[in-house]
């Protein structure tokens, strides 16, 4: 049990909570976030190439092909990963899914939606002039706007799995997942769906309050060992069985 790691996480994630909600400090996360979303969208203007190319990213499509990605990622890790051990790091995946669909559930839908029921506009529903990729290119189905944009649904994903692999997989892979991670938050922003503070106030404190409970607990230990043996023991009735 790492309780100073536990502490540090839920701290963090209080102190930039207050921040925001805050009215003192919120001004300032306001300014950073038009001047952010500004300097992002203004490389849309009188650009129709770059403008399909971050409508593609923000088209549902894209988010099926992140998710066919981030498996690539763990199966990259888990061949990667000594022979022996395999079948650990395998659970160890397996379990990051199995948590990341009531966490990214009961944060999104439940917490943020209905029992807290943050209402904060979309900076394209608030900044002008700015460029709206639905109206500039209307034959695309584009998500660029929204009523209820904190936290950062897509954002809270990306971190989400990106700490887990870093977690399992180790930095030199991790790196990686960091650097696609990092890349694949843009396209919400840019189009003006979330503000920069939707990601690094609302998606971060609900990842680092989640994960916080399952990486510095021995949740996580419990949960891939019994996993490892559900795999282990499939494995060996397959073998068995086919000989």
């Amino acid at each position: 049990m790492n309780w100073k790691a536990l502490l540090y996480c839920h701290l963090a994630a209080a102190l930039l909570l207050a921040s925001f909600f805050w009215p003192p400090t919120f001004s300032y996360w306001s300014a950073l976030d038009v001047a952010f979303f500004k300097f992002l969208n203004s490389s849309l203007i009188d650009n129709p190439k770059w403008q399909l190319f971050w409508a593609c990213l923000n088209h549902k499509t894209a988010d099926w092909i992140e998710d066919g990605i981030f498996l690539f990622f763990c199966i990259f890790a888990v061949i990667k990963t000594s022979p022996e051990l395999r079948f650990k790091r395998s659970a160890q995946f397996i379990f990051c899914i199995l948590l990341a669909i009531p966490v990214i559930y009961l944060a999104n839908r439940i917490i943020c939606r209905e029992l807290i029921d943050v209402f904060r506009m979309s900076p394209s529903l608030i900044v002008t002039p700015c460029v709206r990729l639905s109206q500039e290119i209307p034959w695309m189905k584009i998500k660029d706007s929204t009523h209820s944009c904190f936290p950062g649904g897509h954002a809270v994903t990306l971190l989400f799995f990106t700490t887990f692999y870093v977690f399992f997989a180790g930095r030199k892979l991790g790196y990686y997942a960091i650097g696609y991670a990092l890349f694949r938050c843009l396209p919400r922003m840019i189009v003006g769906a979330h503000w920069l503070s939707d990601v690094l106030v609302g998606s971060t404190s609900v990842v680092l309050l989640s994960l916080s409970w399952a990486l510095c607990t021995p949740f996580h230990v419990w949960a891939t060992y019994y996993i490892e043996l559900a795999l282990r023991r499939v494995f060996t009735k397959r073998r068995f069985s086919q000989s």
